[in-house]
């Protein structure tokens, strides 16, 4: 009985350092075709040879290791339903989970809000405050913040200034230089750019945002966190100029 115990005991071992040694030679195998990714997850995707590799920033691209090849399209069944785009939701839904219950573990409402600038449109907010991780020069976050502009809300501005974006950083600067932050930000998505001289203080607050934007893996912009007054707690994350899943929340403040 002992023997035939030490027998499943090994048998078992052995599996387990199999299956182990596969991960890692299915990995390896990726990262050799793309080196400088960090990859959150993978796993075969519908077409043989084709592994879909998932990201913490919420996309997924497909490669093939064996043929050294990257496919960063859709899978569609013939029947019209987008395999892709099922999978991407249901991996940006685990990761909002996730990042939800990161930021409440390791963050009170007070340590967020008290790096942003708070911006009060209109009577301010009723139930819901939200916090925003902009960059100047992105597109979607003047989409975003001339929606909250019209509303009655608190918003909490985090300047994020991508890498990408010449310009992004010297206008968060002059942002938080000025003596009003609302009225500059707002010339600044029209286009109209306030000779203000840069403060130190403004070099200072612009690294703690940038900081607490590298602690939440804040990566693209805009990205807005859902503050409940009441409960004083961290309820969403909602990525990009996502208005209606804003408006969800924003309906009770107005």
């Amino acid at each position: 009985m002992k023997k035939h115990f030490l027998g499943l005991v090994a048998a078992s071992t052995l599996l387990l350092a199999n299956s182990d040694s596969k991960v890692d030679y299915e990995l390896q195998l990726l990262n050799s075709v793309i080196p400088n990714t960090k990859i959150s997850r993978y796993e075969p995707s519908e077409i043989q040879g084709f592994y879909k590799v998932y990201l913490d920033n919420g996309n997924l691209f497909y490669v093939n290791p064996f043929n050294k090849l990257l496919v960063f399209g859709e899978i569609w069944t013939n029947k019209g339903f987008s395999i892709t785009q099922n999978d991407k939701s249901q991996w940006q839904e685990e990761l909002s989970k996730t990042v939800l219950e990161d930021i409440n573990k390791d963050f009170k409402v007070e340590d967020l809000t008290k790096v942003g600038k708070k911006i009060t449109y209109g009577k301010g907010s009723n139930k819901y405050d939200f916090l925003i991780f902009t960059d100047p020069e992105c597109p979607y976050c003047k989409i975003a913040e001339e929606y909250f502009e019209k509303q009655n809300v608190d918003l909490y501005v985090v300047f994020t200034p991508l890498s990408f974006h010449k310009n992004a950083r010297n206008w968060s600067l002059v942002s938080l230089s000025s003596k009003d932050i609302k009225s500059t930000m707002q010339k600044i998505r029209e286009g109209n750019i306030p000779d203000i001289k840069i403060t130190e203080n403004a070099k200072k607050e612009l690294q703690n945002m940038e900081e607490l934007a590298n602690k939440l893996k804040v990566n693209g912009t805009p990205k807005i966190i859902v503050i409940d007054k009441k409960a004083n707690k961290v309820i969403d994350t909602i990525d990009g100029a996502n208005i209606e899943a804003i408006e969800k929340y924003q309906k009770e403040n107005n």
